[in-house]
């Protein structure tokens, strides 16, 4: 069966978004940041260096691990079954939800981004209270979050994050979505290849190796506003606890939509050319 008017009507605009979007011209500042960043990354011996990015690479996948077997996500993604059940009762697995029409996925998708949305926010204000303990747990609860929104994005529309395959893909779509712009189309086509070539679908045979320094921008953002709050905070003035506050909540606010608007649409690209191919 091929795609529906709907289908096919959300497939062109997806076509449409991969052409504009990741179209961005550098400016001189970027282009001096990226060299900056790179020379100092350079600076660091070869073997501290491959420690590092593999040290950050085991740690994102032992927090996604941790994710995936937690309770909490597992109850999500029984009660998403649930809901399923009733528009189709033949569904009783993860990947039975692409039985559902993508329509009714979405639907599924947009539960999840607006609560991760709203946690996110959440968060973010109270990492902008200044409180220590709060903004040295900014940073691992940020992509946490951000983490677990992407793995119950893809679950919703029948990718199964049990199996290492999907798990791995995840994972690299929250890199592909926090990567600056200027850096996103080619690891785009590369995850888009990826997804498409994949011989055995359950097992990953591909590059596990994710972290690299042009990744480094959205951490060091991070810790950077970290540092901005606590100075700021340190003149205990309520107006200045409330600005933080904001401040803080926006910007993780923002960066949770920047995620999950990206893992959205590349689960939809992914199922619609599925379709497609095997039609």
């Amino acid at each position: 069966m091929g795609l529906s008017d709907y289908e096919l009507k959300l497939y062109r605009e997806l076509q449409n978004w991969e052409e504009t979007f990741f179209v961005e011209k550098t400016n001189d500042f970027e282009r001096m940041y990226d060299y900056w960043l790179e020379e100092s990354i350079e600076l660091i011996p070869d073997e501290l260096r491959e420690r590092f990015f593999n040290n950050l690479d085991q740690w994102l996948f032992y927090v996604q691990n941790a994710i995936q077997q937690s309770q909490n996500v597992n109850e999500k993604i029984e009660l998403i079954l649930t809901q399923a059940q009733i528009h189709n009762n033949q569904i009783q697995t993860v990947a039975d939800l692409k039985l559902l029409p993508i329509e009714q996925l979405n639907h599924f998708a947009n539960q999840q981004i607006s609560n991760h949305q709203l946690l996110s926010l959440f968060q973010g204000g109270m990492s902008g209270s200044g409180h220590t303990l709060l903004l040295g747990a900014d940073l691992p609860l940020m992509l946490t979050i951000n983490l677990r929104a992407v793995q119950l994005i893809g679950s919703t529309y029948g990718y199964d994050m049990r199996y290492p395959f999907e798990m791995m893909i995840a994972l690299k779509v929250f890199y592909c979505a926090t990567l600056p712009k200027r850096f996103q189309k080619m690891f785009w086509q590369e995850l888009m290849e990826e997804v498409t070539n994949a011989s055995i679908p359950f097992l990953y045979e591909g590059n596990e190796k994710i972290t690299d320094a042009s990744w480094l921008t959205r951490p060091l953002s991070q810790i950077l506003k970290g540092w901005f709050i606590y100075l700021f905070n340190k003149k205990k003035e309520t107006s200045n606890s409330l600005f933080s506050v904001v401040f803080s909540a926006g910007i993780n606010y923002a960066i949770t939509k920047k995620v999950v608007s990206f893992a959205k649409r590349f689960y939809q690209y992914r199922l619609l050319q599925e379709k497609l191919d095997n039609h």
